[in-house]
């Protein structure tokens, strides 16, 4: 079967996987747990994904992949560096602050020390394609005279940090709620402002000015 003709499918029983895992946990959750609520067949999902593991980096993969598209649609374009940043921090942010994520990262965290698998797949597939896009962009607005980025894992971290802040934390343990469309923007506007106060180079018109 070609992945265009099952392409919703898929995409519904990766729904079903990430909300059996937020009922069950990672240890918990099974092939057939998924597929009885996506009234699907257990050999469908092993012929698609293999097995467990490969389910869950395929719901990893689909959210990077969804935060990534923000940022690589900008990349060799004239669209502002700011605008830039709002969109990938509005991305970035919707997708780590939602239910679906704060499940993962749940599960990823409780088997960490005794099945790290999912882990170690939550940063190959998830964390990893993320921060290099986001590294390939900072180092093209470097090289074009936009940014003066001499570190690049320290201004992605700086960026993440004031996207952020604590927030995440707090969501794991379950002290807030997922944020609201409003708040989101405003942290993904804030974090571009305060980040290009830290990294933006002036104008070569206000440099010969001065």
């Amino acid at each position: 079967m070609k992945r265009s003709s099952h392409t919703p499918r898929r995409g519904h029983i990766l729904d079903i996987a990430a909300n059996v895992l937020a009922e069950r946990g990672y240890r918990d959750t099974t092939m057939l747990d998924v597929a009885k609520r996506a009234s699907a067949s257990k050999e469908t999902l092993y012929a698609w994904f293999g097995d467990k593991l490969g389910l869950f980096e395929a719901v990893i993969r689909r959210n990077a992949v969804r935060v990534r598209v923000a940022l690589n649609g900008h990349l060799d374009s004239d669209i502002s560096v700011e605008t830039t940043l709002t969109d990938f921090g509005r991305a970035l942010a919707t997708h780590l602050l939602c239910d679906n994520a704060v499940s993962i990262n749940r599960a990823a965290i409780a088997e960490a020390h005794s099945g790290p698998a999912l882990a170690h797949s939550l940063g190959r597939v998830g964390r990893d394609p993320i921060r290099r896009a986001f590294v390939q962009y900072l180092e093209q607005c470097h090289a074009r005279g936009l940014l003066n980025v001499e570190d690049t894992d320290e201004a992605v971290d700086t960026f993440v940090g004031l996207l952020l802040g604590d927030f995440q934390t707090r969501r794991l343990l379950g002290f807030v709620d997922a944020p609201g469309e409003a708040d989101v923007e405003g942290r993904a506007t804030r974090a571009a402002e305060y980040f290009l106060r830290l990294y933006a180079l002036p104008p070569l018109g206000s440099l010969r000015e001065s």
